[in-house]
C-alpha cells in the first residue's frame, strides 16, 4: 500500500485546491556528458539537491489491464533543438526514472520512482514521444540452465 502525504491527501480530497501534481522526469545515457532533468512547470523546481529544467512534456500512466506490459507513454514539445539531438544520437535504451512530487514540497515523492527504460523515440516537427517500459527487467535472460529430459525428469 502507497503512503501518501498528508498535504497530497487533503488536496486530492479538497473541492478545490491550489496543490499541482507534477512528474519530474530524469533521463541517463552513457553517452551523455550529464543527464536531462524535466519538470512540466514554468519554472525551475530543485528535487533531491538535482535542478529539473522547465519543459513542456506529459507522462501517461500505464492502462489498468492484466494483459501485456505496462508501459508509460510520453509526448513533449519538439520547442528546443537540446532534447531531441541528444535522443537522435543514442544507441541503444535510455535510462528514465519518473516521480510524481507536489509543487509545494518537492523532496516528498508521492508516487514512485519508476525505473524505466526508453527504446524507441518517434518525433516531427511539433512533438517528440514514444513509451517507457515500466518492466524492463522482463526483457532479461532468466535462469541459465535448458530444461531437458536430463536436468529436468519430471518435465518429460
Amino acid at each position: 500500500m502507497r503512503v501518501l502525504s498528508p498535504v497530497f491527501l487533503d488536496a486530492i480530497n479538497a473541492q478545490e485546491s491550489a496543490e499541482v501534481l507534477l512528474p519530474l522526469v530524469k533521463l541517463s545515457h552513457a553517452d551523455w556528458a550529464e543527464d536531462i532533468r524535466l519538470v512540466p512547470d514554468w519554472q525551475e523546481l530543485t528535487h533531491d539537491s538535482e535542478i529539473y529544467s522547465p519543459f513542456a512534456f506529459e507522462v501517461t500512466l500505464p492502462d489498468d489491464e492484466d494483459e501485456g506490459i505496462p508501459v508509460l507513454r510520453w509526448s513533449a514539445d519538439n520547442v528546443s533543438q537540446e532534447l531531441i539531438v541528444n535522443l537522435r544520437g543514442v544507441t541503444g535504451a535510455i535510462d528514465a526514472r519518473v516521480v510524481w512530487v507536489l509543487a509545494s514540497q518537492p523532496d516528498t515523492v508521492e508516487a514512485g520512482p519508476f525505473d524505466l527504460a526508453i527504446l524507441s523515440v518517434e518525433y516531427d516537427a511539433t512533438t517528440i514521444g514514444g513509451t517507457m517500459s515500466v518492466e524492463p527487467i522482463l526483457e532479461e535472460q532468466f535462469g541459465w540452465m535448458t530444461m531437458t529430459p536430463k536436468t529436468a525428469p519430471g518435465l518429460f
